[in-house]
């Protein structure tokens, strides 16, 4: 084979995206242009690049998983009360899955003249302010009152007595006629235990002296102190005040849920207090004040107790100690600062967590029942076919209603913000959908502005996602099988076209 003179140039480009293809430029004519190593080359990295696995744009795993494998631990606190936010989350799942809230007014004629005087507020505050008065009155009566017998007593206390059991027999009178099926009036506690304070106090006002005038006997029908714990019963009734003050009743609940705290700090107060009072009695034997403040294990628990934790007239306690005894006065002080000043001031700081925790949690309740009641009644008229569940119209309605914006504002809901996320709670798939009350209402108080992210959040936007994450690595998958298609069809055109460039060389 002879060589030509003037060499020919022969170059072949290809994009460098694909694989397999390189930049050669033959200068020597009796060379080749490529080989059956190259054209190897190229196949061997084609079928390699084909063979790799796509790498995916999210995990095939969840970063959290959808199901717990574990029961979720319920957060409390040390003592043993919840934390303030899962006192919310149980308050607002209990009041979205309960039946709406009792009232008594429920059991009533729907109208008359017993119903309107029973719902007035004139009514129930003018109660009131007669209840405050006669818990008011007892003490003036306890006091000034010496005659056993209410004929016997002053026209004054006579007078008070009767208009005070006039007043509560009336009212409960018009709330007994209020209720549509009388026999429902048994269902209403309130009432129950009003009925009870009556008919002692309408028997001790009324009962007692027509039975001493028709019987003519005199002087007192029973034990007088029986007759007149009865009476204190009647201060009972300040507990309907708590229910029209419900700061009280925080302070109340904030008392009963911290009551488990109480006992553990008074439980560790009284082991110190009992260990000091061992250690003093001991010491302090063969001085004056052992006489005087440790005569005894009790004793001396006593006197740590009243001079040492309750701090009454310290500096005289402190003062005999310190004339006799200087080791008996640094263990005094040790236990002034365990008892006085760290033990009372945790149960001072015990109380403050535990009642703004109650607190939390009452305006919690008070809100969510307020908002709920409200989005109820919105419901209730915008409902067209009087299914129960909430469409994406209705949706729309609801947001057309005055009172169910004020109510959502209430409770720290953007109305404006709500309107965007209508599509992502009605529409799922492309397909509208229908939620029942309690679903809708959960995920409008999952919009509170309030609301700080939590794992549920996360995995709820992790399932919303995961679809289309999915469809976008599906397309990827596609994009891939078709460039690989492309690209072995582009090495199949490379590879004739190289064939066809030798034989023009060695011609």
């Amino acid at each position: 084979m002879t060589r030509m003179k003037t060499p020919q140039e022969v170059e072949t480009v290809c994009p460098a995206s694909i694989p397999g293809c390189v930049l050669h430029v033959e200068m020597d004519v009796g060379e080749k242009v490529l080989g059956d190593e190259a054209e190897k080359e190229a196949r061997l990295r084609h079928h390699a690049l084909e063979a790799a696995p796509l790498v995916p744009l999210v995990p095939l795993v969840p970063l959290v998983p959808l199901v717990p494998l574990v029961p979720p631990v319920q957060v409390t606190n040390i003592f043993g009360f919840q934390d303030r936010d899962t006192i919310k989350q149980e308050i607002r799942s209990r009041i979205l899955q309960q039946k709406p809230p009792y009232r008594v007014y429920d059991y009533y004629h729907e109208t008359g003249f017993w119903r309107g005087v029973a719902t007035s507020a004139i009514f129930e505050n003018a109660t009131l302010v007669v209840i405050a008065i006669n818990a008011l009155w007892i003490a003036i009566d306890t006091d000034w009152n010496t005659a056993d017998d209410l004929m016997e007593a002053h026209p004054v206390f006579q007078v008070a007595e009767h208009a005070f059991c006039i007043y509560f027999s009336c009212e409960w009178i018009v709330r007994f006629m209020s209720f549509k099926r009388k026999f429902n009036s048994l269902k209403d506690p309130w009432f129950v235990f009003d009925s009870f304070l009556v008919a002692t106090m309408v028997v001790e006002t009324w009962g007692i002296p027509i039975l001493k005038a028709a019987t003519g006997l005199s002087g007192n029908i029973g034990p007088t102190a029986v007759l007149r714990l009865l009476r204190l019963l009647r201060l009972s009734r300040l507990v309907r005040m708590l229910r029209s003050l419900p700061e009280l009743m925080i302070l109340v609940k904030g008392m009963v849920t911290a009551m488990k705290s109480v006992v553990y700090v008074f439980g560790l107060l009284a082991i110190v207090t009992y260990i000091y009072g061992i250690a003093l009695t001991q010491l302090s034997a063969g001085f004056e004040f052992h006489d005087l403040y440790f005569t005894s294990v009790g004793v001396s628990m006593y006197s740590l107790l009243i001079y040492a934790t309750f701090l009454d007239n310290l500096a005289d306690f402190c003062d005999a100690i310190r004339a006799e005894s200087l080791p008996c006065l640094f263990i005094v002080f040790t236990f002034v600062g365990l008892a006085a000043m760290t033990m009372m001031n945790m149960l001072i700081g015990v109380l403050c967590e535990v009642v703004s925790s109650v607190a939390a949690a009452e305006n919690e309740e008070r809100m969510t029942v307020t908002v709920v009641e409200k989005m109820r009644e919105v419901l209730a008229a915008v409902d067209a076919d009087n299914n129960g569940s909430i469409s994406y119209k209705e949706f729309l309605l609801i947001c057309h209603q005055p009172a169910a914006l004020q109510a959502l504002k209430e409770v720290g809901i953007d109305p404006v913000g709500m309107i965007d996320f209508a599509e992502t709670l009605f529409i799922q798939d492309g397909v509208a959908i229908e939620m029942t009350f309690e679903k809708f209402m959960g995920m409008l108080l999952d919009l509170r502005e309030s609301n700080c992210a939590r794992v549920k959040d996360i995995m709820n936007l992790y399932n919303q996602i995961q679809p289309e994450m999915k469809a976008a690595q599906k397309d990827m998958q596609e994009i891939k099988d078709r460039t690989a298609t492309m690209e072995e069809a582009c090495i199949d055109m490379l590879i004739e076209i190289r064939k066809l460039a030798r034989e023009e060389v060695y011609k």
